[in-house]
């Protein structure tokens, strides 16, 4: 999506929370190779729910990451999130690409809640069939964002020497990420009950939803609550610091869930002693947090099926995201919506590098989903 060049290997960079982070990819025959990752917990202030609000600082710290991993590559595959960002799949007539974007242009507004010169509008057919009156029609995927909110994002990327050739959309690129290029089924439809797989990547101030059905992105949306909303809320509930909330989120997390014992659970660990005394009070404000967010998901999922044409359920949801690393995390989501819950494998849409091996990039798969998926748009034919 709003394609600003090509490149032969740009680099995947998500800037949309408080850690940066960056892949590289080599193409291969079978999966792309990852090359190269790495991540910086980046200044507080930077960025806010995914906007640049200090063009300068961004720059900074972008051009300060570069040479400190040492990375050659300036060309870049960067992504926008945020609740600016508008995606629509709409049915229209079956015309040529040319007279679409016309079209587009013209009906933007029935379609894009932003004024047409204050937006970059780019657009993707996704499918064409025939409608209830037999007549030829193509689905088309919409995406539109706000000229200020790319132009702070180029000029910080350009500030740092680095060369956006591509801007994408974080959540679309996060679905290609766990989904694969081809954006296959996770599971099987039944005919006579076509269904949806929701995918759920839980950032740290933002938390994209993309919901999948017949093999296409037909719905997404960007929420404001995310892994740093729990921390906020023990911190204000027990006026501890941020470094401490941090350290009792992680440590203890959400309470088990009744009967799910048997569930695998990769991110189970041991409670520390010292903080033992605090687990009653930490997943009580965990939980109710908790609460909050899968009300959230609920309301996004239950507004796509009210309007989605095919599907009469969500069938599976799966999961990205540092947030998703919060102790029982999974277990509550599944319990709660009443859906098969699994945990996503970005590193399984590639190839990891022998010289990746060994360091503790399995500890930062949930994380990688959205730089992995930019850099896979970067090596597109």
């Amino acid at each position: 999506m709003l394609s600003l060049g090509r490149g032969a290997a740009p680099v995947g960079l998500d800037i949309s929370g408080n850690t940066f982070r960056v892949a590289q990819l080599k193409p291969s025959a079978d999966k792309p190779v990852l090359i190269n990752y790495a991540s910086l917990k980046a200044p507080l202030g930077l960025i806010n729910e995914g906007e640049i609000s200090d063009i300068d600082g961004v720059a900074k710290a972008l051009a300060a990451f570069w040479r400190q991993q040492r990375i050659s590559e300036k060309k870049v595959v960067v992504g926008v999130a945020n609740q600016k960002v508008i995606v629509r799949v709409v049915e229209m007539p079956y015309m040529t690409e040319t007279d679409l974007r016309s079209a587009i242009q013209f009906q933007a507004n029935d379609y894009i809640p932003i004024p047409m010169e204050e937006a970059i509008v780019d657009f993707q057919i996704i499918s064409e069939h025939e409608n209830d009156e037999d007549e030829k029609v193509m689905d088309v995927l919409i995406v539109a964002v706000r000229k200020d909110m790319v132009e702070n994002l180029i000029n910080a990327v350009e500030g740092a020497g680095l060369k956006p050739v591509i801007i994408d959309v974080s959540s679309l690129a996060f679905a290609r990420t766990v989904m694969g290029n081809g954006v296959k089924p996770i599971i099987e439809e039944l005919p006579d009950y076509p269904g949806a797989t929701a995918l759920i990547n839980v950032g740290s101030n933002l938390t994209d939803i993309v919901v999948i059905e017949e093999e296409v992105p037909r719905f997404t949306r960007i929420s404001s609550v995310g892994g740093d909303t729990f921390t906020e809320a023990l911190i204000d509930q027990l006026g501890v610091s941020l470094e401490d909330a941090e350290a009792l989120k992680i440590g203890i997390g959400l309470p088990a869930v009744e009967g799910s014992e048997g569930d695998e659970d990769v991110l189970e660990v041991d409670i520390a002693p010292d903080m033992q005394q605090y687990v009653e009070v930490v997943n009580n404000i965990l939980e109710q947090e908790m609460v909050k967010f899968i009300a959230e998901i609920r309301r996004s999922l239950d507004y796509y099926l009210v309007q989605a044409t095919k599907a009469k359920g969500i069938d599976k949801v799966v999961v990205s995201g540092g947030g998703a690393k919060l102790r029982n995390f999974l277990r509550h989501l599944k319990e709660n919506l009443q859906i098969e819950a699994e945990l996503a494998h970005p590193l399984h849409s590639v190839q990891v590098s022998k010289k990746l091996n060994g360091t503790d990039i399995d500890s930062e798969e949930l994380s990688m989903a959205i730089c992995i998926g930019l850099a896979m748009r970067g090596i597109e034919k």
